[in-house]
């Protein structure tokens, strides 16, 4: 398929996976949990990466993306569509800015991977989007043992082991992907440095500081 064949298809993707997100909110779905769906969704971007000819084309979509998602806001004063989606997946201790900055990781990743090495920015957006995803809906259903650092919002230690397990499938998963070679040992260590990331972020900054941390530690583990 070529890259303008690509292109239609991940539009078709991106905006089913928008409206289900947003129909799965007017149904009663909570915000929090219907912006995990959308969190874990955006990792099935990964798995295209090693069918783009060139970078330019998928480099193009996530820019677009970046720029689409930090004017729901303005957009969102004047289109309804707009207003839904901002409204499915913020709210409440849920900013709007996590979402902005969810993008920004996607943008900046997918770019370093397709134009330089893919592994390490892949095992990135997986953390993300598979640890920092499932993590933070299994701490929120059923996490008990509660923490917080001054600067964060409350987390649950159950959902920190989450984080941690399912980010270091997500590395392993790259592996697979990209053809790269890691010991359990290095994909325990990501693991364990999503969720240590994901624990000390800043509100809202865990979307930018799990999948930063994770591809550096890639890049010197791989």
């Amino acid at each position: 398929m070529t890259d303008l064949g690509l292109l239609a298809v991940w539009v078709c993707v991106l905006g089913a996976g928008l409206v289900t997100v947003v129909v799965s909110r007017r149904l009663g779905l909570a915000t929090t949990y219907a912006r995990d769906l959308l969190h874990v969704g955006a990792g099935v971007w990964v798995f295209g990466w090693p069918w783009w000819h060139r970078p330019v084309v998928p480099i193009a979509i996530v820019m677009s993306a970046l720029v689409l998602t930090a004017a729901v806001p303005i957009l969102a004063k004047r289109i309804a569509a707009f207003a839904r989606f901002r409204d499915s997946v913020s709210g409440g201790d849920e900013r709007y800015l996590g979402v902005c900055l969810y993008v920004v990781s996607f943008a900046a990743l997918t770019s370093v991977g397709l134009l330089l090495r893919p592994f390490p920015a892949a095992a990135g957006l997986f953390a993300l989007s598979l640890g920092d995803g499932l993590g933070g809906f299994a701490g929120r259903r059923f996490g008990r043992l509660g923490y917080r650092t001054p600067w964060g919002k409350k987390k649950t230690l159950e959902g920190s082991v989450v984080v941690a397990l399912a980010s270091g499938l997500g590395c392993q998963l790259a592996t697979r992907l990209f053809d790269a070679t890691l010991p359990i040992t290095s994909l325990v260590v990501l693991g364990t440095l999503s969720a240590v990331a994901e624990a000390l972020a800043p509100k809202t900054g865990d979307n930018l500081f799990v999948p930063v941390v994770v591809w550096c530690a890639a890049e010197v583990l791989s």
